[in-house]
């Protein structure tokens, strides 16, 4: 798999390493050389530890996890990439993708989770390797488990042994399955809730081995019921079996709450610990990687440079951007703002967060000048409008593309395109180069 020229070297691995305390887990991170280096991000002891553990583990497990193998690729399964930790004020989040990006992990560490002696702003790549997972496993309520951020030449041991250079790229997918899965998390709204016992039991009932046919969940009386048919109310499952890695959580979670976007039918399946949260979020397929969809690609076509300048400014690392009170102090339209939003998801600054209902700051290890480079549809479009080949026609407009005019139509909140790619995907991948060279002729000249 490609990954972003933007790398990080570091002196040592991410390790869980005995302690005067019991246990606590060292990441590595960037940060600079000399007097800088010294400094961490975050130190702090974890209140429920075992479920803190399993929630890493969890994270860790989907990120080595390859749910869909192209044909020409079973032979050559690799290793694919680390978590990316990021501690902000309110909260810490390990966030990462499967190896087909089709499949997106998330826990989340509130201040109620963590007894917290220092912290400060930042992201960093980590490495969970199998002895790192392994020590994890074993990890129960009376154990006590340090968690701690550090920087770049942190001394990570544990046995006596020392890993000393790891380089951790970011793949090229998952850049931009960041930026994607940010807009379908944005667009969902709450399903349904089934308690400890009814999250358990719809857990322990799914397949034991990989199953990609169509399913129907919805919930009667606290239980969930699994139908062929879609019904109302219910929400699609596909692929249940990336579901698995929660069964062995459940029994500690108060809740599984599930939520759905109806434009893609991507799903989040979050289990609430309290102040701690374990999501997993699906493609609406198995086979459909996050970084393949282009939900963010209108807004990115459409949106204004100055206005997600203006925004970018206002960031400092909240842990909830109230949409309403930014608007305000910047003196933005909500609109704009919603646009500008989908401009710094692209680049990685922002992401979603459901239990908050709102956007949160981070900032991804990533070069933001690659970000029109990782999408070519944009590129496309861009290209298409250069060259004079959109026509505006009242309410519709053509496109000439390759010997071939496709006319882009309004459709509801959105446009329908003539093209073969839009009769394929429905517009649940985004929209189609033609009708992002259509948005970006009207943008210029409204």
């Amino acid at each position: 798999m490609a990954a972003i020229d933007h790398t990080y070297r570091y002196a040592k691995a991410s390790v869980l390493r005995p302690s005067t305390k019991g246990r606590e887990l060292a990441l590595a991170c960037d940060h600079g050389s000399g007097a800088d280096a010294a400094q961490h991000f975050l130190s702090a002891r974890a209140f429920y530890p075992d479920v803190t553990a399993k929630g890493l583990r969890a994270v860790s497990e989907i990120v080595g996890t390859r749910f869909y193998v192209p044909p020409s690729m079973v032979a050559r399964i690799l290793r694919e990439a680390d978590p990316v930790a990021t501690v902000s004020p309110g909260a810490v989040r390990f966030e990462g993708f499967s190896a087909c990006c089709s499949t997106y992990a998330r826990m989340d560490l509130g201040d109620g989770a963590l007894d917290v002696s220092y912290r400060r702003n930042g992201t960093t790549n980590v490495d969970f390797g199998p002895d790192l997972r392994a020590a994890l496993a074993g990890i129960g309520k009376d154990t006590e488990l340090g968690l701690r951020i550090g920087a770049a030449s942190v001394d990570i041991t544990r046995d006596g042994t020392t890993i000393v250079e790891k380089k951790v790229p970011l793949p090229l997918r998952w850049i931009k399955g960041f930026a994607q899965v940010q807009v379908a998390l944005a667009g969902m709204t709450h399903a349904f809730r089934l308690n400890r016992l009814g999250a358990q039991r719809f857990l322990r009932a799914l397949p034991r081995g990989k199953t990609d046919h169509q399913q129907w969940v919805s919930v009667t009386g606290g239980t969930a019921r699994v139908s062929p048919r879609k019904i109302d109310g219910a929400v699609p499952l596909r692929g249940s079996h990336r579901l698995r890695v929660m069964e062995n959580m459940a029994a500690r979670a108060e809740a599984l709450d599930v939520f759905h976007n109806p434009q893609n039918d991507a799903t989040a399946w979050v289990l609430d610990f309290g102040p701690q949260r374990f999501s997993i979020v699906l493609n609406a397929e198995p086979w459909r990687g996050f970084s393949g969809d282009g939900g963010i690609l209108s807004g990115v076509a459409t949106s204004d440079g100055t206005a997600a300048a203006t925004l970018r400014a206002w960031l400092n690392w909240q842990d909830r951007i109230d949409m309403d009170t930014l608007a305000a102090s910047t003196g933005l339209p909500r609109d704009i703002v919603d646009r500008a939003l989908a401009d710094l998801a692209a680049t990685g600054l922002v992401g979603f967060d459901l239990s908050l209902g709102g956007y949160f700051h981070r900032v991804l290890p990533f070069d933001a000048d690659q970000i029109e480079a990782l999408n070519p549809r944009l590129q496309a479009a861009q290209a298409l409008v250069e060259a004079g080949a959109v026509t505006l026609a009242g309410l519709h407009a053509d496109v000439a593309s390759k010997d071939v005019v496709h006319r882009v139509s309004p459709d509801g909140d959105g446009w329908r395109c003539t093209c073969p790619w839009f009769a394929k995907t429905g517009g649940q991948r985004g929209p189609c180069k033609h009708v992002l060279a259509v948005e970006i002729t009207k943008e210029a000249g409204a």
